[in-house]
C-alpha cells in the first residue's frame, strides 16, 4: 500500500518545468565538463584537465535560466578546446608531462553573468575564423590520427561525436541570443582561443528570437494583412453589388407605379 501511495504521489506531482530560477552556472559548467571529458577519453590519448573558477559577488552567482541550453553551449565550447589542446599536445608535447588545462572562469555582478572558456590549443588560423559561425563547418584539424584509438580525425571523413557536424558553434550562439545574451569568439593563431558567453541577470527579459524567426513572423503577419484586405475588398464588392440590386429593385418598383398612374 505504501508503494502504491508513493507511486501515485510521484505521478500526480506537477512537473517543475525547464526554467531554473536559481541556476548556478558553475554547476552547469561542472556538469558539462564531466560530460565532455567522458567523451574525450574515447578519442584522445591524454585528456586535458578542466579548471572552473568563480569571480564576483556570490549573491549574484545564480540567475533565472534554462540550464539545458547553457549546458549545450558550454559543452560545445569545451569539446573544441579539449580537442585542440589534446591534438596539439599529442603532436608536440614540448617536454610537458600533460597538456595545458582548459580554464572556465565565471564572473558576475547584479546585471550580468559572464563565462570565459579559454585554452592554449594553438588557436584558429585567421583565414578560417570567418567560417566558424557557418553551419556544417568544422574546426577539426585534417589528417590527424589519434594514437590511443587509431581513429582518423580528418576533414571529409564521417563526423564523430567529438568532432561534431559543424553546427555546434552556430547553434550555441543562437541559444545564447535566445537566452538574452551573446557568444563571442577571440582566437590567436599558434596560441589559443577565448570564448565569452554573456547572460543577463534580469528575470523579466523577453526571449530573443533569431532573425529568421522574426522575419518569418513578419511574413506571416504580412500574409494575414493581405488576406484580411482581400476579404475586406470582397466584402465591399458584395455590399456594392447588394446596393446596386436594391437600387435596381427600387427603380423597377418605381417604374411599375409610374406606369400604373399613367394608365
Amino acid at each position: 500500500m505504501e508503494t502504491l501511495t508513493s507511486q501515485f504521489l510521484a505521478l500526480s506531482r506537477a512537473p517543475d518545468g525547464i526554467v531554473d530560477l536559481n541556476c548556478d552556472p558553475c554547476q552547469v559548467c561542472a556538469s558539462a565538463a564531466k560530460q565532455v571529458t567522458g567523451v574525450a577519453s574515447e578519442y584522445l590519448r591524454t585528456v586535458p584537465r578542466i579548471e572552473i573558477s568563480f569571480h564576483g559577488n556570490e549573491r549574484a552567482r545564480t540567475l533565472p535560466l534554462i540550464p539545458q541550453y547553457l549546458l549545450y553551449i558550454v559543452a560545445e565550447l569545451l569539446k573544441n578546446s579539449l580537442r585542440a589542446v589534446g591534438e596539439q599536445f599529442e603532436a608536440s608535447p614540448n617536454g610537458r608531462s600533460e597538456p595545458e588545462p582548459v580554464q572556465i572562469r565565471v564572473a558576475s555582478d547584479e546585471s550580468q553573468v559572464a563565462l570565459l572558456v579559454t585554452d592554449r590549443g594553438g588557436g584558429i588560423p585567421f583565414q578560417r575564423q570567418p567560417h566558424v559561425w557557418s553551419y556544417m563547418y568544422s574546426t577539426a584539424r585534417g589528417n590527424q590520427v589519434c594514437e590511443a584509438t587509431g581513429r582518423v580525425l580528418q576533414e571529409g571523413s564521417a563526423p564523430t561525436s567529438f568532432s561534431g557536424y559543424g553546427v555546434g558553434l552556430p547553434l550555441s550562439r543562437l541559444y545564447a541570443e535566445y537566452l538574452g545574451g551573446s557568444l563571442h569568439l577571440m582566437s590567436m593563431p599558434n596560441f589559443g582561443t577565448h570564448a565569452y558567453v554573456f547572460l543577463q541577470q534580469s528575470s523579466d527579459r523577453a526571449e530573443a528570437l533569431p532573425t529568421y524567426v522574426n522575419w518569418l513572423r513578419k511574413r506571416r503577419l504580412r500574409e494575414d494583412i493581405l488576406k484580411y484586405e482581400s476579404q475586406e475588398k470582397l466584402a465591399a464588392a458584395a455590399r456594392d453589388y447588394a446596393e446596386a440590386l436594391r437600387c435596381k429593385s427600387l427603380a423597377s418598383e418605381a417604374m411599375i407605379e409610374l406606369s400604373t398612374l399613367e394608365g
